[in-house]
């Protein structure tokens, strides 16, 4: 998305300044590789939802501490989302980044979000089930890190649900090109627990 939106950026740029054709020609070109790889990669199917193994859930969540989640409270929230929810355990959010961690659900799953000195967590979890070319992508519980240019990312599925663990960079060290490393963000998300379920 933000590729597209650069992309986008760049073509509207190029127009404004009056460059010449074979710029506005490159940028087009940009734009159409851009939507051509998105269009070919994995769409969300919000038609389609996976079919969620809520009795492993609920076996899960009865071998989860009462604290394990911190202080994210999800029976307030009001809505049982249609997937378990998994969040981080351990997770210290300093008293200088505000009111703590938030947790919301949606209508396809929720995201929760923690405040962090060095970076900010956002996981996302979600019952709709990704396709290529109209075919479901194949699930499993691996675990894919990714770094991005905000942070990074690990992805993963469980329990028939798919969750995306966003590790957005506050600070970064003199000397590093990143705030968190692969180990790191796979040690935070091998700890998900499972903190509610139908």
């Amino acid at each position: 998305m933000r590729r597209i939106a650069a992309s986008t950026a760049i073509l509207i740029l190029a127009s404004a300044c009056g460059d010449s054709a074979d710029t506005t020609n490159d940028a087009l070109t940009g734009v159409d590789d851009v939507v051509e790889f998105k269009a070919g990669g994995p769409q969300a199917d919000s038609n389609v939802t996976s079919e969620i193994d809520w009795q492993a859930s609920r076996a899960a969540l009865s071998g989860t501490s009462r604290d394990a989640a911190g202080s994210v409270q999800i029976e307030s929230a009001g809505a049982n989302p249609p997937v378990p929810v998994l969040l981080p355990t351990g997770i210290v959010v300093p008293q200088s980044r505000g009111a703590g961690p938030v947790y919301r659900p949606t209508s396809d799953g929720y995201f929760a979000t923690y405040p962090g000195s060095k970076y900010d967590i956002v996981v996302n979890g979600t019952n709709q089930i990704a396709t290529v070319g109209g075919e479901p992508v194949t699930r499993d519980e691996t675990m894919v890190f990714t770094q991005t240019v905000a942070g990074a990312q690990v992805s993963l599925s469980r329990f028939g649900a798919d969750y995306l663990i966003e590790f957005e960079c506050n600070e970064i060290q003199a000397g590093s090109e990143t705030c968190i490393d692969e180990a790191e963000a796979l040690s935070v998300a091998e700890k998900l627990v499972v903190v509610g379920s139908r």
